[in-house]
């Protein structure tokens, strides 16, 4: 008996569970792998979800599918995809919703969620995907077609493949968590979200990832100027009070990207004014970098860092920064 008890206590620290503040933890698979990480109720389903019209400024096209790791077939399951509104909205629900049932949640005055859950009678098999391979996939607009704001939406993927996601709130009985999301909304419109947490903005991780799918050394040329951007821009947010002199050390590094990216012929798999364009896909972008540009009206701006003297230790940290973005893209299948 206490050889079965130690047994099964070993297993349990196997299979491997991290505990956190909001008492999450991983389940992983018997090579390793993380299967999904839920909240203290365990579950074995994980949500892939991915961006149809990922350039879209007034519409949204959102494809979702999910796994079912576990061995029993699931007869429940709700997910809720979370969004920001400020005027009336279509919710596109007659494109592929096959065997769910779906309602629009109302969380706070420009907070909803649309709540899908499956119909009475359908099921998702042990190790199976639901509906299937493609997933469902529904629209979200706002009846006139204004721009969409989708950086303020929580649950919102711009990666045109498919990719994990913990933030549809996967759950095995017919309701999603309830808590509403509170969102620093004037910091998202500027910053946006970076959820792998790599100091490059999603929306431009996944146009670098789509534009150049074959070179990790144009790749990481751009991720590494959109990162030294984000370090200015996170910056000059929190203290808009920055001077010239504050400011260049961050511009030397920004244009030290833009060298590389020369320097391997970058931009013609990403135009630079397809990046340009995605940086800046809002006003309230333009007018924050336009804050940042007045700055620098009738000073020095950096050019040539590299072969600048007096930028050396700069572009040396800078150059150390790309071979560790280097050496992540080189790792990639």
């Amino acid at each position: 008996m206490n050889k079965l008890l130690s047994t099964i206590i070993f297993f349990v620290f196997m299979v491997s569970f991290s505990w956190g503040d909001d008492e999450l933890c991983q389940i992983v698979d018997i090579n390793g792998a993380v299967v999904t990480s839920v909240n203290a109720g365990v579950i074995s389903l994980t949500a892939e979800i991915r961006n149809e019209q990922p350039y879209s400024l007034d519409n949204n096209a959102i494809r979702v599918r999910v796994f079912n790791h576990g061995a029993d077939t699931l007869r429940e399951m709700s997910f809720c995809y979370r969004f920001h509104a400020n005027k009336e909205f279509v919710f596109e629900h007659d494109w592929y919703l096959p065997d769910l049932n779906y309602k629009i949640d109302t969380l706070t005055d420009t907070t909803y969620q649309i709540h899908f859950s499956l119909k009475q009678g359908a099921f998702i098999a042990p190790n199976s995907y639901f509906p299937n391979t493609s997933g469902i996939v529904f629209g979200l607009h706002y009846r006139y077609w204004f721009p969409w704001e989708h950086q303020l939406d929580y649950s919102y993927s711009s990666n045109p493949s498919f990719e994990n996601t913990e933030k549809l709130f996967l759950s095995v009985t017919g309701e999603c968590q309830d808590d509403a999301v509170v969102i620093d909304t004037a910091r998202v419109k500027i910053l946006g979200y970076d959820r792998d947490g790599n100091g490059v903005r999603d929306d431009l991780d996944s146009l670098i990832d789509a534009k150049i799918p074959d070179s990790p050394e144009k790749r990481a040329a751009y991720r590494y100027l959109a990162q030294a951007i984000q370090n200015q821009w996170n910056a000059f947010y929190e203290n808009p009070q920055m001077t010239y002199e504050e400011l260049l050390p961050y511009e030397v590094l920004a244009s030290l990207g833009g060298s590389l990216i020369n320097e391997l012929n970058a931009k013609t798999e990403l135009k630079w004014n397809i990046f340009q364009a995605q940086l800046h896909n809002s006003l309230e972008r333009i007018m924050f970098d336009d804050k940042i540009d007045r700055i620098f009206v009738g000073k020095m701006l950096p050019v040539a860092v590299k072969l600048d003297k007096r930028y050396s230790s700069l572009v040396a940290e800078g150059m150390n920064a790309y071979n560790e973005i280097l050496t992540q893209e080189r790792m990639k299948k």
